[in-house]
């Protein structure tokens, strides 16, 4: 059994997070998210279940997004929940999906102090498409072997839209001497803060740059008035050690279950 999150203003900042970049339709018990600009995208098309009363019902939930996925002629399903799953409904399940857990972290704000400044590294807002083009060079240096260059185009291009708007989530670039070294996404929901996105090139890891990019996005969460600022690790990555010890504590998980078709 998996545990899992119940924080209902880190669950409605997710839920505001997605539906920038989503249309959304949503029952009592589950979320359902659709971008027709970017349909491989598999977090811009999900599911997320945000309470089941039994595991009957969990199992019937789970079933029914899979036809209607297959209806749909997309070859993935991709299942976010916030209801632990057991390891007995996953085997029951005609087709076994890849399971993944991802962590909440919580920001301790009094520990703000510790992060220290890299000298050289200046953090800017994207807000015009000199800076979008530089996700994109960002994006295809991190990425572009294991998701391939034209995937990386169109996820840019796509996401680029959203951040020169006013949909609510802005991306940062951590720049050196003029150079693009990181980026990371903010999105400020009422009182509650959401850092996401968040890469440092391979090669200017371990420098500073990390640290660096975290505290100005914990700056800008402070100033705008937020008290709860987190972020979501992958469990099995190693990245949450960083975060820990920088000073966010985890607090809850969710469950992914990605279906190939």
């Amino acid at each position: 059994m998996i545990r899992t999150l119940n924080n209902e203003k880190i669950h409605n900042c997710e839920k505001e997070y997605s539906k920038c970049f989503s249309n959304i339709l949503e029952t009592e018990d589950y979320v359902r998210f659709r971008d027709d600009l970017l349909p491989d995208m598999y977090y811009h098309n999900f599911t997320l279940i945000k309470k089941s009363r039994a595991d009957e019902e969990l199992y019937h939930r789970i079933e029914a997004e899979i036809q209607l996925r297959k209806t749909e002629g997309e070859s993935f399903c991709n299942i976010v929940s916030y209801v632990p799953i057991s390891d007995y409904l996953l085997q029951e399940l005609d087709v076994r999906p890849q399971v993944s857990v991802d962590g909440f972290y919580l920001f301790d704000v009094n520990k703000l102090s510790r992060l220290t400044n890299k000298e050289g590294a200046v953090v800017l807002k994207v807000n015009n498409l000199k800076m979008a083009d530089d996700i994109l060079r960002l994006d295809i240096e991190h990425d572009g072997e294991r998701l391939g260059l034209d995937f990386c185009k169109r996820r840019t291009n796509r996401r680029k839209e959203i951040y020169l708007s006013k949909k609510g989530v802005n991306t940062y670039i951590c720049y050196d001497n003029n150079e693009a070294i990181g980026q990371c996404d903010l999105l400020i929901y009422k009182d509650t803060a959401k850092i996401e996105d968040f890469s440092v090139l391979p090669a200017k890891q371990r420098q500073g740059y990390g640290t660096a990019i975290l505290k100005a996005m914990l700056e800008v969460a402070l100033s705008s008035g937020a008290s709860t600022i987190y972020l979501v690790a992958d469990e099995d990555g190693t990245a949450k050690e960083m975060y820990q010890n920088l000073g966010f504590s985890k607090i809850g998980e969710k469950i992914d279950l990605f279906f190939k078709l």
